[in-house]
């Protein structure tokens, strides 16, 4: 572990890196509850599965960290990541996740505090805009915590009772499973 520092960049890499565990920790735990028909199942015609959220965070931290902040060639196919129907087992999801994940720790691991500063272009609002490796970062984070929060409530909507909190202690006891 490195000593405690006041650089606001590295504080923030080291919480980029902190909120990242926590949303894929989220997205872990939902996943492992469910089998392979609940990852696929839509809580309406029109609405995403939580296997097309996981290939969209997939293809999203691959974007952002290798494309946006790394300045590689982007492969990511956003519409296929949404329209896929095939019911993708959810080993081979997870691992298609886990890929991506990995590029983005070995991204934050290797980002120099100044380079948050750095300017890459992106895209926003369907034009090209200059953003700051610091603004990427950010809206990554938050766009997947508030997915990892979806699939939360996703496996929470088809699990009711028998949902399974990843700290039971914190759970209020009228809100613990009966039984």
């Amino acid at each position: 572990m490195n000593p405690p520092t006041s650089d606001p960049a590295r504080l923030f890499l080291d919480e980029a890196r902190a909120r990242l565990d926590d949303a894929v920790g989220l997205i872990r735990h939902g996943l492992a509850q469910l089998d392979d028909a609940q990852v696929w199942w839509r809580p309406a015609p029109g609405l995403n599965s939580i296997g097309n959220l996981v290939l969209h965070l997939a293809g999203n931290l691959r974007h952002r960290f290798e494309a946006n902040v790394g300045r590689q060639p982007d492969v990511r196919d956003r519409f296929g990541e949404f329209t896929e129907r095939a019911e993708i087992p959810k080993a081979e999801l997870l691992r298609r996740f886990d890929e991506s994940v990995a590029l983005a720790e070995a991204r934050l691991a290797s980002l120099a505090p100044e380079t948050l500063a750095e300017t890459r272009p992106i895209e926003r609002g369907g034009r090209e805009v200059d953003a700051t490796v610091l603004g990427i970062l950010f809206q990554t984070l938050t766009h997947l915590t508030g997915h990892a929060q979806e699939i939360v409530f996703m496996t929470r909507m088809q699990l009711g009772d028998r949902y399974e909190f990843r700290t039971p202690s914190l759970v209020p006891p009228a809100m613990r499973p009966k039984g």
